[in-house]
């Protein structure tokens, strides 16, 4: 492949899905920036920025720094937890897809189905319509039974095992406390409870709370990034995807 190693269509919409989330979160940076360091005023801050009450109520209060300061850092704040909650799910939905398309490509149909068992109605076989899309079906079913056991690294590990691959623990670990994050967002509100504090002690979480800073963010970017790459090259080099779900 011409302008650097081969790579699926999946992983390049991964890509691609993660590369808009930091464009956004480099934008908020800069709106907030210039936000904060606007004048103080009388005004309240709706009425500063161009608008009036009556279109933006919660924007009411006094144009001072200080209203600017809490009123950016909570934007960048809420824009990076849904970057980490968005990356996860786009990883999932990532490693989901690479599952289907294996099984479609052909794998071993003992190790692949392990020891989950699927209920399915008639009407659901016929429904499929194609042997490609009994095979989808199946496959999806797998991996969210396997999902719904709510261990994303036993989600790794399983899936891992049925497609045969192996994958650089090192390269897992490293990925493990940015992808668990993402539970203690969204049940917890950031707050790192004891066994992920105990567990990732290399991330800070001031007052109880995960620091989702520019240093956090990249690392989340770039060790999921080399998590989903592996994986994708594990599945290239055991020809587990088809010619046409590859990148041209």
């Amino acid at each position: 492949m011409a302008g650097g190693a081969p790579k699926t269509k999946a992983y390049h919409r991964f890509q691609q899905r993660c590369d808009y989330y930091e464009t956004d979160l480099q934008l908020c940076e800069l709106l907030v920036r210039d936000f904060v360091s606007m004048a103080n005023s009388t005004d309240i801050v709706a009425v500063a920025l161009g608008s009036t009450r009556a279109q933006h109520p919660r924007l009411g209060q006094l144009n001072s720094e200080r209203t600017r300061q809490i009123r950016g850092g909570h934007l960048k704040r809420t824009l990076s937890a849904s970057f980490v909650k968005d990356i996860y799910e786009d990883f999932v939905d990532f490693f989901g897809e690479t599952m289907t398309r294996a099984a479609q490509k052909g794998v071993d149909p003992g190790r692949f189905a392990g020891e989950v068992k699927l209920d399915f109605q008639a009407r659901d076989i016929l429904a499929a319509g194609s042997w490609d899309n009994l095979v989808g079906l199946v496959s999806q079913r797998i991996f969210r039974a396997i999902e719904n056991e709510r261990k994303t690294a036993l989600l790794i590990s399983k899936v891992s095992n049925r497609l045969g691959l192996t994958i650089d623990t090192t390269v897992i670990d490293a990925a493990m406390p940015y992808l668990d994050a993402r539970h203690m967002l969204v049940h917890q509100d950031g707050r790192a409870d004891e066994q992920y504090r105990r567990k990732y002690p290399a991330i800070a979480a001031p007052q109880g709370k995960i620091r989702l800073d520019n240093v956090f963010i990249a690392a989340a970017r770039s060790t999921i990034d080399a998590l989903a790459r592996a994986i994708d090259a594990q599945i290239i080099a055991h020809d587990l995807v088809r010619p046409e779900h590859m990148c041209p």
